[in-house]
């Protein structure tokens, strides 16, 4: 008996070893997973900061090339607000390394005011554009993120900068509208021989709508709101896909005075300033304001074929009537007039012009539809037009209006509230665009026109910015 109860005591105490064991090497399995799990988390989140203040010092990027973009499109030129700044310390001749660079950004960053500071949401950001040695501003902008916030005590920082460069508009679409665009008769958009593109695409910003069966494209109809003929093609007339809630497309600004600015120098013997007070004026190639030169061209019109009519009030028009075998090459500018094109005797009218028309701000104070706004509409009734500024027709602040049989090329007819083409069989070489500023002007209409695109020419429509480098500062 005191054998056995020996032998059971020895097997409790081996039970009990092993329960201990067992129980250990359990603790020791659970405390080695909770450690993972807490590192796992740790990791993950400096992993999610990491990539936040990567995401949020790009939105400071974008932000200030937004800025830069804005300022272009209205002529004007952004520099970052004082104090929120910076100004290179090497000189143009010399580059500094990555490591240098790196410090030279934290060191700016850390002399600007927390007013400077942007909240990102997921982060914050200082963003700007540099000068150099000389105080002159760089085509360069910096940013650096922080996440989640600059006076965390745990935060991931990201440095970045971006190079960028103006380029002029080139045209990617046959016809780019902001809002609604109607087709109410026959449009066929094709391709020219010579285009770089194979898609003569058709796009608006709004909605499609149709009342015609008779559209005929070589490419996409697309819009980014209701497409009337969405998810129908390809078909026999239209060769690529009809689709709704695309992407919108980046218009550019359509505004004659900010071509005034960019293009009335680049060929000031054939400019030819339209004014209120019924001069022709050469160009002002000092503070580019329309009307504003002291070369007076003519006091009294008619003069090269044109005439203004209706002066001195809100309806005042610019009429260009050619003379058979002539003609008078020009960019022709109604400063805040009407233009109307009008077909003169004969029927071999050609004439070489561009013409722009620039509105007058709350110029007709009972105008709702056009925003109080007055002149700045084209009307062309007839005549072929031959481009005579290099990628643009015809420029209105207003509305573009076609009524005519006749034929233009080369380039872009570009409307700054809506499109109201309604012609007989007539041909455009080159595309239509339509920005839409005056959201009470209405729809674009367009009928009975062929458009025949190619993408070759640039149009002085605005500046685009176009990134030339992109890149992360690591001190490397």
């Amino acid at each position: 008996m005191r054998e056995k109860l020996r032998r059971y005591d020895t097997d409790d105490g081996v039970g009990m070893v092993t329960v201990i064991g067992l129980s250990s090497v359990i603790a020791i399995v659970v405390a080695i997973t909770v450690s993972m799990a807490v590192n796992s988390l740790a990791s993950s989140r400096r992993h999610v900061q990491f990539e936040s203040a990567m995401a949020t010092a790009e939105s400071g990027l974008d932000s200030v090339l937004g800025y830069i973009q804005a300022a272009s499109d209205e002529g004007l030129i952004y520099a970052s607000p004082d104090g929120c700044d910076a100004r290179w310390t090497w000189s143009s001749s010399t580059s500094p390394t990555a490591k240098e660079e790196l410090a030279w950004v934290r060191a700016e960053i850390a002399d600007m005011p927390d007013s400077c500071m942007v909240n990102a949401g997921q982060g914050e950001f200082i963003s700007f554009r540099t000068r150099n040695a000389a105080g002159s501003l760089m085509p360069v902008v910096y940013s650096v993120g922080w996440s989640p916030s600059r006076y965390a005590n745990e935060r991931a920082e990201r440095i970045v900068k971006s190079e960028y460069m103006f380029s002029p508009y080139r045209p990617s679409q046959a016809i780019l509208t902001e809002s609604t665009l109607y087709f109410s008769g026959s449009v066929t958009v094709d391709l020219t021989a010579d285009a770089s593109s194979d898609s003569a695409d058709v796009h608006t910003n709004g909605d499609l709508t149709m009342n015609t069966q008779s559209l005929q494209v070589t490419g996409n109809v697309t819009s980014s709101g209701t497409n009337d003929i969405a998810d129908t093609c390809p078909n026999n007339k239209i060769s690529g896909t009809c689709t709704s809630d695309a992407p919108p497309v980046r218009i550019p600004t359509i505004s004659a005075r900010a071509v005034y600015r960019t293009a009335s120098d680049t060929m000031p013997q054939s400019w030819y300033d339209l004014c209120p007070d019924g001069t022709v004026r050469a160009p002002d190639l000092s503070g580019l304001i329309p009307c504003s030169s002291t070369t007076i061209l003519a006091q009294t019109t008619p003069y090269r074929g044109w005439t203004l009519v209706n002066g001195g009030t809100v309806d005042a028009t610019w009429e260009f009537t050619p003379v058979v075998g002539t003609d008078y090459p020009g960019t022709y500018y109604a400063y805040q007039a009407h233009i109307q094109l009008n077909k003169g005797a004969g029927n071999n009218n050609v004439a070489t012009l561009t013409a722009i028309a620039e509105a007058k701000p709350n110029g007709d104070p009972t105008d709702v539809a056009r925003c109080f706004k007055s002149g700045g509409n084209i009307d062309w009734k007839n005549t072929t037009i031959v481009n005579h500024l290099p990628g643009l027709i015809f420029l209105g602040d207003g509305t573009i209006y076609a009524s005519a049989g006749d034929d233009v090329r080369e380039g872009v007819i570009a409307a700054g509230d809506n499109l109201q083409i309604s012609t007989s069989s007539n041909e455009l070489n080159g595309s239509l665009v339509s920005s839409n500023i005056c959201p009470t002007a209405g729809t674009n209409d367009v009928q009975g026109i062929t458009i025949n695109f190619g993408t070759s020419s640039e149009v002085p429509l605005g500046s685009m910015i176009r990134t030339t480098q992109w890149l992360e500062l690591s001190g490397n």
